[in-house]
């Protein structure tokens, strides 16, 4: 069966972590596939706003962000599942009582209660912002995604405050670091909402990627790959290992299954 879709995780897939750029044979093969009627879909744990950067580049307007709390195909929204405003006024308290840092990340924007910039301002130089965003304005906003850095405070007490939400560590290097989403979202979640959308078969779907938040995903599509800087956990259950990011793996797995 033809492939029909492909998923592209952003950040160790379709954009090298070392040097922040996307190969030209990522961006020459994303344009292949779109002139072969072959849709391209972006689907990243970040914002809407980093990740239409990413797409701005390869031409692509299709995007799962907050690992698929929205989702947005061209211009029609098709899901959003914002954190309450209760459930973000307790975290904006106990934060304060903590004097831990939170930024908080709509569709287009970032806002943040700018405390302890010692321990975030380096780690979000890394992400959506390069320096603290703006703090939180009067109007209500909705926001899909948060980042929690700790500095006093235990990641216990955040996990008590709501049964909606769940915090996903950054890794065992940034051990204080901590997103934060509503529960029951994922990139496979958004994956079949999407090709619902399109009346597209699993089994016509292609997915790659590199980390932990990337298993569904490939393992609901038709044929996952994992980078060949992925996870061993990734490597494990993917139908196909590919070369690394800066060694043109996109490219190289889409020759291999004759898509290019």
């Amino acid at each position: 069966m033809s492939i029909k879709i492909v998923f592209l995780d952003v950040d160790g897939t379709v954009v090298d972590n070392e040097t922040e750029q996307v190969p030209e044979s990522t961006i020459r093969s994303v344009h292949m596939l779109q002139q072969k009627g072959i849709h391209i879909v972006l689907a990243s744990g970040r914002s809407y706003f980093f990740a239409k950067a990413v797409g701005d580049l390869l031409g692509v307007r299709n995007f799962i962000n907050f690992s698929g709390a929205y989702i947005r195909l061209d211009t029609l929204e098709i899901y959003k599942d914002p954190i309450s405003t209760i459930d973000f006024t307790n975290l904006m308290k106990l934060c304060k009582t903590n004097e831990d840092h939170l930024s908080c990340f709509g569709i287009e924007e970032s806002y943040s209660n700018g405390l302890a910039p010692e321990i975030a301002l380096p780690i979000l130089k890394n992400i959506d912002c390069q320096s603290i965003p703006d703090m939180f304005p009067e109007k209500e906003v909705e926001y899909i995604g948060m980042c929690l850095f700790l500095n006093q405070g235990k990641i216990q007490e955040y996990q008590n405050i709501s049964e909606h939400l769940q915090f996903y560590q950054w890794g065992a290097n940034l051990p204080h670091a901590y997103n934060i989403e509503k529960k029951g979202n994922s990139k496979a979640t958004a994956v079949h909402k999407i090709l619902e959308h399109y009346r597209i078969t699993p089994e016509e779907a292609m997915a790659f990627g590199d980390s932990g938040n990337d298993v569904e995903m490939l393992q609901t599509v038709g044929i996952g790959i994992a980078m060949g800087n992925a996870t061993e956990r990734l490597k494990e259950i993917a139908n196909f290992v590919t070369k690394s990011v800066e060694n043109d793996g996109i490219e190289y797995a889409l020759q291999k299954f004759k898509l290019l």
